[in-house]
């Protein structure tokens, strides 16, 4: 199974500093692999979003640093001037666009019921009747919401993932690509339901950043040319 263990999630992290030189400050949960996650063997925070994100500091002559916080923190974060930039496979919706500007979509991906092999297949039907676990205010929290789901809601991908090896709720819905990698590394113990929903992923800036989002744009647009 995925580790996604994340040191140093309980403080809040310090605000992002003024100095134009300074790092760009990233925030994420670093548990979304492939887009932000801790890689075990050097400790760094790597994957897709952290590469996007370096890039466009680069272009800006800005180096980057990360730090961690909750999903339910990071928009807000951007929005209140205490992180340049949010990374954690966060959707672009028009209710986010309200308080943080988006790049161009890195992917599209969407949710997905992580279940135990064997049994009963995860269908938005079928999950009003079953214990159901997500991440608090993510947008699989509100697209279960809107189908009449009243899930258990957990601060991290990790909390659920314990509760339901605890067996303390029947599935799990949450990002596609976090998903399908636990279940191809279960050994055949847990089960990926079909695609549920289909979002557009972004990385989110500070609303008036014209010059990052538009590195961000470009460092997105460099990666996708063929």
């Amino acid at each position: 199974m995925v580790a996604l263990a994340v040191a140093g999630c309980g403080g809040r992290p310090a605000p992002a500093a003024a100095d134009p030189d300074a790092p760009l400050v990233l925030v994420t949960t670093a548990q979304t692999p492939p887009y932000s996650y801790r890689d075990e063997a050097t400790g760094e925070i790597v994957g897709e979003e952290i590469e996007i994100a370096r890039a466009a500091a680069g272009r800006l002559g800005r180096a980057l640093e990360v730090r961690i916080a909750k999903f339910p923190e990071l928009l807000p974060m951007v929005g209140a001037g205490e992180a340049d930039l949010a990374a954690s496979g966060i959707t672009i919706t028009e209710g986010r666009r309200q308080t943080v500007d988006f790049s161009e979509p890195f992917v599209t991906e969407g949710g997905m019921f992580l279940y135990r092999a064997g049994e009963t297949e995860p269908t938005m039907f079928r999950a009003e009747r079953m214990r159901v676990a997500t991440i608090d205010a993510s947008t699989y929290d509100f697209y279960l919401t809107s189908h009449g789901i009243d899930p258990m809601r957990y601060e991290t991908f990790d909390a659920a993932m314990e509760a339901f090896r605890e067996r303390r709720v029947d599935t799990v819905f949450y990002d596609s690509c976090t998903v399908r990698l636990v279940a191809e590394e279960s050994g055949g113990k847990i089960a990926a339901s079909p695609l549920q929903t289909r979002e557009n992923f972004g990385i989110a800036v500070r609303k008036g950043n014209d010059a990052l989002k538009a590195a961000l744009d470009e460092a997105i647009a460099e990666r996708s040319a063929p």
